[in-house]
């Protein structure tokens, strides 16, 4: 791998919550480092949506882009998704919902992260805050730190980036509530019969709201 930062695509996915959105766009302007895009796509169209990210548009044109679907999907926004992996332009995906929060040096410690694998790796993950009761199979109270593992009921859609060219090939096809969970597995099954280069962050990057 060249010393060539790695582009990371953040697709978003949103319905409604602005106040939200504004923290989560803030969360990707005040980045300590500047290799990422970030695309929000809303389910349906709002009008007062489109007039927000306008505004953040303009602060950072090259890197934020957003749109509104034609109808509304109301399948967990997992329609949206496949759209947005349709359209991936760097090397590294992130998933995500437009009303969580990712810490100010988040992408500074995954490029970390890439850099000291020397670009041979296909998925990093990095632990989080859940804002679920019980997440997966914990006893947890919301709002609790939470390990992640490459594993169902134990990872999160936002606790890990994916190389994109392993990203585009899977798709979203799953719009069930599981489909996080379908996805991460699409994603390693679709490296046999490789086995999937895979690390993990012992840090918390980012809070599920």
């Amino acid at each position: 791998m060249n010393s060539k930062k790695p582009i990371i695509d953040v697709v978003a996915v949103a319905f409604d919550r602005l106040n939200e959105i504004k923290v989560f766009v803030q969360s990707w302007i005040n980045q300590t480092e500047k290799n990422w895009k970030l695309t929000i796509i809303h389910d349906g169209h709002n009008s007062d949506f489109m007039s927000l990210m306008e505004s953040y548009h303009k602060i950072d044109p090259n890197r934020i882009t957003f749109y509104c679907t034609e109808k509304r999907f109301n399948d967990y926004g997992h329609s949206l998704r496949e759209i947005g992996l349709k359209n991936l332009e760097g090397d590294f995906v992130l998933i995500t919902n437009a009303d969580n929060y990712f810490i100010p040096k988040a992408v500074e410690f995954l490029n970390r992260a890439i850099v000291e694998a020397k670009g041979e790796v296909d998925v990093v993950m990095f632990d989080m805050i859940h804002s679920h009761n019980k997440p997966g199979t914990s006893d947890l109270p919301p709002y609790s730190f939470f390990q992640v593992k490459y594993k169902r009921n134990f990872i999160d859609l936002s606790a890990a980036i994916v190389k994109n060219d392993l990203a585009i090939k899977v798709g979203f096809r799953d719009k069930s509530l599981a489909g996080d969970a379908t996805y991460f597995e699409d994603i390693f099954k679709s490296k046999y019969p490789e086995k999937l280069k895979c690390l993990k962050i012992p840090r918390v990057l980012f809070v599920h709201n």
